[in-house]
């Protein structure tokens, strides 16, 4: 009941997951939407009433503006005039106005003020002084700016009822020189009407395809992931209260991702615990059999780990070997390596805690979950959060795992790594050999939800990498005393691994080991992998 509980608690947060990024996906979608109609609109207005207000310019004699100042109206003055009403008039405007402005940027001259009839405004007269000392600083720089720079500007005021556009142009003489602007301004009462019709339906579209969206999602998420996960508790429910028997729920799984993958480590754990049962039991009777039913699962762990070297004739970049020796008759070390695609190339070491049966088990579970994850995301970070999460669940046992894990990319050497609890590897490049060392993030299985980080370092050709677990360097001998860190550095040094194949150093640190040991009993796995990089151009 417990975990039909958690899943129902999972297919909400999942569900609420989708519907909270749909609203998210409907309010980004209607804002920029809104702002794209805006600039059109904008950008609309401002061309209308540039034309317009070079029109106006038209009218009116640049030099005799001066003259106006001076001496007053005249004909000519009227005339211009009654064309600048007649434009505001035809044209749907609600002022049109010629101003001089003071040097300092304090006060404005009227020469013309056209006024629409639909305006509540008297227009101003010729000569008509207005003081600029109470406009915003920044009209006053805009001011500024169309003056001393000759270019048009428009600026936009929006209301209730749908605002307006004023845009001044400077008004030139026959030297180039600014002097005197020319404002139109012009009423955008349609811009309401067309806003609330746009807005009208672009929410619905956008209420349409979220609406869908989440629809679509969420039939995923319950036929992808929710189905999945409860024939599989209930399958492993079934499997515990059935003493490792299963019904054949999870051959409805039929998917290749990491719930296809959980589910045949399931049908696969049943098979080989009920194996290991019906093995043990009988063997109760018979000692003897008991070492040799050991001894074909130490051969069936063996097999599951690569064993052909060198690995691959096609890629005579990489020159490998790897070793594993179980304390017990079965053992919770495992290293891996594969082809990831033709120029891509992934090796991991791992330790899994505890000893014997159930760490192998764990080991096995392991391993298979970081070889899928490795075809589905593209760095060992990525792989180790996905894994880390598969792990955490119904983690009963407490197991966890440390690990190592590697992507070489082999056409330019680049070596992408990340380090979830593990022993830090021997680098040797440029004739020394050292620790590649970084700060280790959390062991998989530990937390769920737990980052990790990627590393990058860029190989040469000749660079070459040892890695191992933990049963290298704490090998203890009947002084108690362990192999360590520094005896392993010191003595690969003395021995010139450059030299060496890759067996051939791994020979050599068993030997070391052996040696240093004696007749003391091994009490943790021995794994160790020699990795031999050569540039193509080799």
């Amino acid at each position: 009941m417990k975990q039909k509980i958690h899943i129902s608690i999972l297919s909400i947060k999942l569900l609420a997951s989708a519907a909270l990024f749909g609203v998210l996906m409907f309010a980004v979608n209607s804002f920029m939407s809104y702002k794209e109609f805006k600039k059109q609109v904008e950008g609309l207005y401002g061309d209308v009433t540039r034309q317009l207000a070079q029109t106006a310019n038209s009218y009116v004699s640049t030099e005799r503006i001066f003259y106006w100042l001076t001496e007053g109206s005249d004909g000519f003055w009227d005339s211009a005039n009654q064309r600048l009403n007649e434009l505001t008039e035809t044209a749907d405007l609600a002022f049109i106005y010629l101003t001089v402005v003071s040097p300092d940027y304090k006060s404005r001259t009227y020469i013309f003020d056209a006024v629409s009839s639909l305006v509540a405004s008297e227009p101003y007269s010729l000569g008509y002084v207005e003081s600029l000392e109470k406009k915003d600083p920044l009209y006053i720089e805009n001011l500024r700016k169309i003056i001393t720079e000759g270019e048009p500007m428009s600026f936009f005021s929006y209301k209730k009822g749908g605002g307006h556009v004023t845009t001044s142009v400077p008004v030139k003489d026959f030297t180039g020189s600014v002097v005197a602007v020319m404002n139109v301004v012009k009423p955008m009462h349609e811009v309401q009407a067309y806003k609330e019709k746009y807005l009208r339906s672009m929410i619905l579209a956008a209420l349409f395809l979220t609406v869908f969206f989440v629809l679509l999602y969420s039939m995923a998420i319950m036929l992808g992931i929710v189905r999945p996960l409860l024939l599989i508790i209930e399958e492993t429910s079934h499997f515990a209260e059935h003493h490792g028997e299963l019904t054949g729920l999870l051959k409805k799984i039929r998917s290749r991702d990491e719930l296809g993958v959980l589910a045949k480590s399931v049908e696969k754990m049943s098979v080989d615990m009920n194996k290991y049962i019906a093995d043990l039991t009988h063997a109760t009777a018979e000692k003897e059999r008991i070492g040799a039913e050991l001894n074909v699962a130490t051969k069936i762990q063996a097999e599951m780990l690569p064993r052909v070297f060198p690995p691959y004739k096609n890629h005579p970049e990489i020159e490998l070997y790897a070793s594993m020796t179980p304390a017990k008759e079965v053992g919770g070390d495992f290293y891996d390596f594969f082809m990831i695609d033709d120029d891509h190339f992934a090796v991991a070491v791992a330790d899994v805690s505890g000893k014997g049966v159930p760490a192998a088990l764990f080991m096995v579970v392991a391993k298979t979950l970081l070889k899928e994850a490795a075809f589905r995301y593209k760095t060992p970070a990525e792989i180790f959060a996905h894994v880390n999460n598969i792990l955490c669940e119904n983690n009963e046992s407490g197991l966890f795992v440390t690990c190592w894990m590697a992507i070489l990319e082999i056409s330019s050497g680049k070596l992408t790594f990340a380090n979830a609890g593990h022993t830090s590897p021997l680098i040797y490049r440029d004739k020394k050999i050292d620790f590649l060392k970084t700060s280790p993030d959390l062991m998989l299985a530990a937390m769920e939800g737990m980052p990790y980080e990627n590393h990058e370092i860029t190989l040469s050709s000749c660079d070459r990498l040892l890695l191992y677990t933990d049963g290298v360097t704490e090998a203890t001998n009947s002084g108690n005393q362990l192999y360590g860190e520094e005896r392993l550095l010191k003595r690969l040094s003395m021995e010139k691994p450059e030299v060496l194949a890759p067996k051939e150093v791994v020979d050599f640190v068993r030997a070391d080991i052996d040696a240093f040991v004696g007749e003391a009993p091994q009490f943790d796995d021995i794994t160790m992998l020699e990795m031999l990089y050569k540039a193509k151009s080799e």
